[in-house]
């Protein structure tokens, strides 16, 4: 359930988040090496956990009704990065690169593509023939002017240019995108799902600029097609008869894709009984965000099975860095060794299937980013060291401030639990919880909060974690963080990326910018009546079918 709680609302209503400008991506290649092959380190060789709800070979025709729990702000892939966009932008829009079925880098539009020996160059060969819904053929104006507006508009893409000298043409199917300096995420970036560089007609890209395109400008080459959008019920998308596929079979959003269904109709349904009741009578195909509460049912049903998404997101306790009484790091360091992780998520969460303990940055899913070393503390729970902390740093029981969102169930019982393991150690916390537009507003100005509950969902690189950057509440300015991410986005060896992973847990758990939970396990259910469907990061109904019975 990939951008769930953070990006779910926080991303999609905050523009005030100035820290989605600031990152994004993945580790990049190095030399020539040939987008053909996988890059590092977006992996995941063990594959993010499947879920078949049918193998039967998908037949044509129908439509897939799906129950999504909130209507976008925006189908405009480069402008938002909430899950109610990209859950559906997916099958409209396609990017140069794409995440495949195991989180690994893809050509997808994109044919090849070179870098020149001091990293500074890379020149992208295009696909040829490649069809927008408008009926015209993508080619390198298109991309050139796809790349200036997501370097304008996107968070990611405004970080990602301020290291770019020119972007251009240099034949009808070739792109050069040169650098200032050294940067080795870039083919990585240009993958990252969320709020992504979705390649669109030049004469539309240049026509919004930095607007979201209008529903007549939904103009992309993805194997589904805009076809209308009643705000607040209903979005629907038609199949695009003329699409363009690859021929490689890497899931995700890579690869081959066949539109089965003729049609895809997303209805917005904010209450998640209301969307399981529907699944039950065969109204819905799909719902996404399922609570954990009802996964026996969904187990036992003979009309849907439950998807099971991993990695989804972490849920954790930001503090205010910039001031007392958190600006003292033995304090932070006193809250970790404070909360007992298992009793956070078992509450939170309800059963141990839906959550996992684990220190790392990253999901153990994605392969060549995770890495436990130094990570140690995260597996300490010691009241009486949290105490002694206390006691050195001087704190004499000043009221905590603790922030919290009652809009969402996981944010609200964790921070329950965790104001009781604060005070069971002598924190004195007074609990404030918000309905969530308030709460982002809350969390945004300094002074507001001593410590806020929130989840991160995954990022693909270094560069992504938001956290990180000293723009994010919290306030977190780290030169030591800061000069291993310098370091990290200039080198494309394994090894030393390795030690960099480790570097970056050991100076995690030294300053605690924040303070991590545990990993959440998303649900989701499909009807039976579903052909040829797998769970991901987030659902994708290309390759996927509807039995005849259901229409």
């Amino acid at each position: 359930m990939i951008l769930r709680q953070w990006r779910k609302g926080w991303l999609s209503a905050v523009s005030i988040i100035l820290v989605l400008g600031v990152m994004a991506g993945c580790s990049g290649n190095a030399g020539q090496e040939s987008a053909s092959q996988t890059t590092q380190p977006a992996g995941n060789s063990s594959g993010t956990k499947q879920t078949e709800v049918q193998d039967q070979q998908p037949k044509q025709g129908g439509t897939i009704k799906v129950a999504v729990d909130a209507d976008p702000p925006t189908l405009d892939w480069m402008s938002s990065p909430a899950s109610a966009t990209t859950v559906i932008a997916y099958h409209m829009f396609e990017q140069l690169f794409s995440l495949d079925k195991n989180l690994s880098v893809k050509p997808m539009l994109a044919k090849d593509y070179t870098v020149s020996s001091d990293q500074k160059t890379y020149e992208i060969e295009l696909r040829e023939g490649v069809k927008f819904h408008d009926g015209s053929t993508m080619n390198a104006e298109d991309v050139v002017a796809s790349l200036k507006r997501w370097g304008a508009l996107s968070g990611l893409g405004r970080h990602l240019f301020k290291k770019v000298e020119d972007v251009k043409a240099t034949g009808e199917y070739k792109v050069q995108i040169v650098l200032k300096e050294a940067y080795s995420p870039v083919i990585n970036n240009l993958a990252d799902p969320s709020q992504a560089m979705a390649v669109i007609p030049a004469e539309i890209a240049k026509a919004a600029d930095k607007l979201p395109l209008e529903n007549e400008q939904l103009i992309g080459t993805g194997p589904l097609k805009f076809d209308s959008w009643k705000r607040g019920q209903q979005i629907t998308l038609k199949r695009f008869d003329d699409y363009t596929p690859r021929e490689e079979d890497w899931g995700g959003l890579a690869g081959k894709k066949v539109a089965y269904a003729d049609m895809v109709q997303f209805d917005i349904v904010k209450d998640a009984q209301v969307r399981l009741d529907g699944m039950r009578t065969g109204q819905y195909d799909y719902a996404v965000r399922i609570p954990k509460d009802f996964y026996d049912q969904l187990k036992d049903s003979t009309e849907m099975k439950p998807v099971v998404t991993k990695p989804d997101s972490w849920i954790t306790v930001v503090p205010d860095k910039s001031e007392p009484p958190f600006n003292d790091v033995r304090l932070r360091q006193a809250i970790n060794y404070a909360i007992d992780r298992e009793t956070i998520g078992l509450a939170t969460y309800g059963s141990p299937e839906f959550f996992e303990r684990d220190g790392s940055i990253f999901f153990p899913d994605q392969k060549d980013l995770y890495s436990k070393e130094g990570t140690q503390p995260y597996e300490v729970f010691d009241p009486e060291k949290a105490k002694a902390l206390m006691k050195e740093a001087g704190y004499k029981g000043e009221t905590i401030r603790l922030v919290a969102t009652n809009s969402f169930d996981d944010h609200h019982n964790s921070a329950q639990v965790l104001m009781q393991e604060l005070k069971d150690v002598g924190f004195n916390v007074d609990l404030q919880l918000y309905e969530w537009a308030t709460f982002l507003n809350t969390v945004n100005t300094p002074g507001n909060f001593d410590l806020f509950v929130t989840g991160f969902p995954p990022v693909f690189d270094v560069t992504g974690l938001l956290w990180i950057d000293p723009s994010f509440p919290g306030w977190y300015d780290s030169p030591k963080m800061v000069a291993l991410v310098d370091q990290w986005s200039k080198t494309t060896d394994a090894a030393e990326q390795k030690r960099l992973l480790g570097d970056l847990n050991k100076t995690f758990y030294d300053e605690f910018p924040v303070v991590k939970f545990i990993n959440e396990i998303g649900l989701e259910a499909a009807g039976n009546k579903l052909q040829g469907f797998q769970s991901w990061l987030q659902p994708r109904f290309w390759n996927v079918g509807v039995s005849a019975s259901s229409y």
